[in-house]
């Protein structure tokens, strides 16, 4: 096969093919860890609608690689739209059988003339580690991108230790006295909407970026309200948690659980304001979201999570709970401008 035969095309998560770009990435998860089911194809589905319609927080635009008539490679192009508007957030797979034949150069090429076209000056994009030397590291080291972030993913097995659990929570109580727990279930509770908000926007100054080039987010009400609509569509439950005093919530925890394969639930966000940190609340409310999950999903073994490892607080708490290294998940960056153009 030469590189001329792969045509490039738009493609929209309605188009027929979109079951095959969907096909592409899950090939490519079920490489790098063949013990977990990949993502499925409705959670592709969702979020390529949001990124095509009107009014929300993000646009973004869709390329697949053809082979005549097979699609061999995706490419998704995400576009902030109320903040960090010189960033373009970049999603590209080949599938496995494909690779090593500058499929990826051409799909890498295709993003970085969207993301000018766009006005972005900035990519961003992820790569699972499960192993060292990964086919994602090799292909962004090759085309000049710059490792900016390096987070640990480490795995909960479950039942949690039950007597490791309740050590946690037992000591979580006693240094949390005066503040008050509090549980939900999709959608934050209305008193706690705007101080959701914030905790979001808090989450991008507050937790660790290394070197990305990023800013603060802008959060309110509706844009939480947008995020919790696209998880319930994308057919995931998301069980939360957090901290109250004095009527506001200064401390929370997410964790996701999709209907279609409970059996492995996802670490969303957790954040604690720096002004209330001390106190055990992010112990507190991920010990409480621990034990909504066991009541919720009893048949769920696994909880994925990632992690920094200079935050301390949060990789002494998971710790703690029990969670295990599983390999790394890193972020990369790459400037589009002059030079950037892949080689």
């Amino acid at each position: 096969m030469t590189i001329s035969a792969v045509r490039l095309v738009g493609i929209g998560p309605d188009d027929p093919s979109f079951a095959q770009w969907c096909g592409v990435w899950a090939a490519a998860e079920l490489l790098d860890r063949p013990d977990e089911a990949p993502r499925p194809a409705p959670e592709h589905v969702v979020l390529g609608r949001e990124l095509v319609g009107p009014g929300g927080s993000r646009g973004g635009t869709h390329r697949a690689a053809l082979l005549g008539d097979d699609v061999v490679g995706a490419l998704r192009l995400i576009l902030p739209l109320r903040d960090n508007t010189t960033v373009a957030f970049v999603d590209l797979v080949v599938h496995p059988a494909h690779r090593r034949r500058g499929i990826g150069g051409e799909l890498l090429a295709e993003a970085l003339r969207l993301a000018a076209e766009a006005g972005r000056t900035e990519l961003i994009a992820e790569v699972d580690e499960p192993v060292t030397d990964t086919a994602g590291r090799a292909f962004a080291l090759r085309h000049g991108w710059t490792c900016d972030l390096l987070e640990t993913r480490r795995d909960l097995v479950l039942p949690p230790d039950e007597a490791q659990l309740a050590a946690v929570e037992a000591e979580a109580r006693q240094a949390s006295a005066g503040y008050e727990l509090v549980t939900w279930r999709g959608s934050v509770p209305d008193p706690l909407l705007d101080d959701r908000a914030l905790l979001e926007q808090r989450m991008s100054t507050d937790a660790p970026h290394g070197d990305l080039p990023v800013e603060e987010e802008r959060w309110d009400g509706r844009r939480v309200r947008e995020i919790e609509a696209m998880n319930a569509a994308r057919g995931r439950t998301v069980l939360a948690a957090g901290a109250v005093r004095d009527g506001r919530l200064v401390a929370f925890t997410e964790l996701h659980v999709s209907v279609s394969r409970p059996e492995h639930a996802r670490q969303g966000s957790t954040l604690v304001l720096r002004e209330h940190r001390g106190h055990r609340l992010g112990a507190l409310v991920k010990a409480a979201t621990l034990r909504d999950l066991a009541a919720a999903f009893p048949h769920t073994r696994r909880i994925t999570t990632y992690n920094a490892e200079d935050n301390l607080p949060m990789v002494a708490v998971n710790r703690a709970l029990g969670f295990e290294p599983a390999g790394h998940l890193s972020m990369w960056s790459l400037r589009v401008g002059a030079g950037s153009r892949p080689g």
